[in-house]
């Protein structure tokens, strides 16, 4: 779980934020999280990685992988702490060079951990494991500091894959009421949300 003091540092940088946004999915939504605002945050930055790199000192991997481009600051950061390589996955292979997918040494057999920042439908992660698997990696397991909780979780898990989460958005947003930062309707608003969005997934 990230910690109550990284959670309101979170909202106080703008990294959580509330309004009228369009997803990357095409999905609008009454909330926006953007954690590519705390890696310009030292203090913030350090923490949020240590978090993560405690929550999977556990696994016996070998690689971190990072997604092009949000995810590839946390993933090398994370790599670092935990004392692994790192790899990234491209959005497109490149046209020259040796037009590979999957950048860095990644060999045969290797066991690897996919990050990301933030977890909507679970598209990006679910194509970066199948990149890294035709490339022989051995995916053990994802890793994402919050779940929206729109079905990613379930959709990346349906690939065999565990994932690791540090927080649920509902976890979030009930702080920030108890703390007194947002109301109880934006709260219901968001909730009432969540459960559309799951319906339609679900179908």
């Amino acid at each position: 779980m990230l910690d109550e003091g990284l959670i309101l540092d979170l909202y106080g940088i703008g990294a959580i934020r509330f309004g009228r946004f369009r997803l990357t999915s095409g999905i609008e939504s009454p909330f926006y999280i953007d954690l590519r605002l705390a890696i310009t945050y030292p203090s913030v930055y350090k923490r949020m990685v240590k978090s993560m790199a405690e929550a999977l000192s556990g696994l016996n991997t070998d690689i971190i992988a990072g997604i092009e481009t949000a995810s590839i600051p946390w993933a090398s950061m994370i790599a670092y702490e935990l004392n692994k390589g790192l790899v990234y996955v491209r959005k497109e292979t490149k046209e020259h060079g040796t037009a590979k997918l999957v950048e860095g040494d990644l060999r045969q057999g290797m066991r690897v951990v996919v990050i990301d920042d933030v977890v909507t439908t679970g598209s990006s992660i679910i194509r970066a494991i199948k990149a890294i698997r035709g490339q022989g990696g051995d995916v053990i397991a994802a890793a994402v500091f919050i779940d929206r909780e729109q079905g990613g979780l379930e959709a990346i898990r349906r690939e065999g894959i565990n994932v690791v989460s540090l927080a649920r958005v509902t976890e979030v947003i009930d702080f920030l009421v108890n703390r007194g930062l947002i109301s109880d309707d934006l709260r219901n608003s968001i909730i009432d949300y969540l459960v559309k969005m799951r319906g339609t997934t679900s179908t």
